[in-house]
């Protein structure tokens, strides 16, 4: 197996005293990289530290089997192209703004043309060519920042929250866009975003972090709050959720969708959380159907074939979820 990356105990500290904290994480070639988590985790520190623009404080970062070091540290940058969640596009036409970085780089005319050509098609924006930059809606500016840094043919394609402000037709493009990238021309893509249902759609692996910490396993179904201790309740600020007794602080909760039950009506159980939504979306997955469900707050069940057919769900429907308060991690 090929790693491009691989982080061994990686240390990013703040004055303000928030840090990353020991990362361990290993990243295939032409493999999609989802990072999800809430707002001040640490997921953008991250992202700077993969595309070498901050150096960590401590820990080790191998990039293809090289050791990153102060004096190779710019020269590995010349591999990523890292799109910010809101990019700057410059003056002048869509095809300026994919041509400036081959400019830039001095390569010659003929190729230039080439080189942009090959990417506004590859995009589906060839159309775009003569608009000018300040005409474009969301979306499509979103494409074609991720085009003008496509077109220098970097290794990896670093976005920070690239669907964030979006409507669902240029999320659905952008999405299409990025798994061509990855199927089309083999690269490497790692991105932010908080939708865990785009993140586990198209990312190959989906990592979580939480103040800091990475973890190395999708936490499915995680909501920040406040923990009411006198209550064992959790308010996410649309709903509340019974924990298990024992908890003495959480900011964080996170249930496991295989522990969600779905039912027609409420249950008379011992389950001490139900509530009742309406299904927003369906996927069969290894014999299994994922659905995601929107209760005020949107979660996600994993319930097996048998049991779909069974209760006869399908798309829009209502139905009750109801999960133990033990199906549920604070932290």
């Amino acid at each position: 197996m090929k790693y491009l990356y691989r982080l061994e105990g990686i240390v990013y500290s703040y004055q303000s005293g928030f840090s990353l904290n020991n990362i361990n994480i290993e990243i295939e070639k032409s493999k999609i990289i989802g990072l999800v988590g809430p707002n001040g985790s640490g997921k953008t520190t991250l992202l700077n530290i993969l595309s070498f623009l901050d150096f960590p404080h401590s820990g080790d970062l191998l990039y293809n089997n090289i050791l990153l070091r102060r004096n190779n540290f710019s020269h590995l940058r010349k591999n990523i192209a890292y799109v910010q969640q809101y990019p700057y596009i410059f003056k002048g036409t869509v095809y300026d703004n994919v041509e400036i970085g081959l400019k830039i780089s001095h390569i010659n005319t003929e190729k230039r043309a080439k080189a942009v050509t090959e990417i506004l098609s590859l995009f589906n924006i060839e159309y775009l060519s003569n608009r000018l930059a300040n005409t474009l809606s969301g979306g499509e500016a979103k494409k074609v920042a991720v085009a003008q840094a496509m077109v220098l043919n970097p290794d990896v394609l670093i976005m920070d929250e690239p669907f964030s402000n979006l409507d669902d037709n240029s999320v659905s493009d952008l999405q299409d866009i990025i798994l061509s990238l990855k199927s089309n021309l083999n690269k490497t893509i790692i991105l932010t975003t908080h939708d865990q249902i785009i993140s586990q759609r198209i990312a190959d692996h989906v990592y979580t972090i939480i103040d800091g910490k990475l973890f190395p396993a999708h936490l499915v179904n995680l909501y920040n709050g406040e923990y009411i201790k006198h209550s064992t309740s959790f308010n996410t600020g649309k709903i509340l959720i019974n924990l298990a007794g024992g908890i003495e602080k959480a900011d964080y909760v996170a249930i496991d969708p295989t522990q969600i039950v779905l039912s027609h009506s409420n249950l008379n159980s011992s389950m001490r959380n139900s509530f009742n939504g309406k299904i927003v979306s369906m996927v069969e997955e290894d014999s299994n159907i994922k659905l995601n469900i929107d209760i005020e707050e949107k979660i996600q069940a994993i319930i097996t074939m048998k049991a779909f057919e069974e209760l006869g769900l399908s798309l829009g429907q209502n139905v009750w979820v109801s999960f133990k308060s033990t199906s549920v991690a604070a932290f």
